[in-house]
């Protein structure tokens, strides 16, 4: 016959307060992970917001390093070949204030810009473009004009040149009335 077990239920509660996650890893990894690093990470997972979309097309952070001699941070950063760099000199105060502002303290003090010629820009997605479309009665006035045509390749190559002309004459006449 198996022996039973008694089990003795205390009325005394058994559990701390909650924790937070924070309280209770910081300690266990305040080794192994610096403010560097979590400057680093910041850096490269929201580059796109910090720099803004027309920076970050052409220019990619790939580290930041901390200098203890002089107590500055140091952000690497690569850019395409060609006149990427150079474009870069040029505004790295502009970057490193918004670097430094998106932080809100001198977080980095000086970039680092090398070329890579195996990196290409990239280019923002192509937006919706603002294509008109002809009226019915333009429509109309170039299927008229068309009808002597008998060749249907050269018609179709007509018309398609018909439109962009129209287009363009209405782009031209809003342009001068703007």
């Amino acid at each position: 016959m198996a022996k039973k077990i008694k089990i003795n239920i205390s009325e005394e509660p058994h559990c701390k307060a909650l924790e937070s996650l924070g309280s209770i890893f910081k300690p266990l990894i305040k080794d192994f992970v610096s403010a560097e690093d979590f400057i680093e990470a910041d850096i490269l997972l929201n580059w796109q917001y910090i720099i803004g979309g027309q920076i970050a097309a052409y220019c990619f952070p790939r580290k930041a390093k901390f200098n203890p001699r002089d107590n500055t941070r140091t952000l690497f950063v690569e850019v395409p070949a060609g006149g990427y760099a150079l474009e870069m000199q040029h505004r790295e105060e502009y970057m490193l204030e918004k670097i430094n502002a998106y932080f809100g303290y001198k977080a980095i003090h000086k970039l680092n810009i090398a070329q890579n010629v195996k990196l290409q820009p990239r280019l923002p997605a192509e937006k919706k473009s603002n294509k008109q479309e002809m009226t019915e009665k333009e429509k109309q006035q170039l299927k008229e004009l068309m009808q002597g045509v008998e060749d249907e390749k050269l018609k179709e190559i007509l018309t398609k040149l018909g439109e962009s002309i129209i287009l363009s004459n209405r782009r031209e006449n809003d342009a001068k009335n703007d």
